[in-house]
C-alpha cells in the first residue's frame, strides 16, 4: 500500500539532507520546529515553498 504524498515532508527531508547535515550547529536542532525556524531565519524554507509552488502549477498545466 502507498503512502498518501505529503509535499510538507518531502520538503522537510530534502532540507534536512541538503541544509543540515553539513551544518556546524545542526546539533541544536533537535526538534523539526527548531529546524524549520533556523530554514525561515536563513531564508532557505520560503525559497523552497515558491519552487513548489511554481512545480505544482506547472505540473496542473501540463495536465490540462
Amino acid at each position: 500500500m502507498m503512502m498518501p504524498f505529503d509535499p510538507k515532508e518531502t520538503r522537510t527531508t530534502r532540507n534536512l539532507l541538503q541544509f543540515c547535515y553539513t551544518c556546524h550547529e545542526a546539533h541544536e536542532c533537535d526538534t523539526e520546529r527548531k529546524c524549520i525556524a533556523c530554514w525561515e531565519a536563513l531564508g532557505i524554507e520560503d525559497e523552497a515553498v515558491e519552487a513548489e509552488q511554481t512545480t505544482e502549477e506547472l505540473l496542473v498545466l501540463y495536465a490540462m
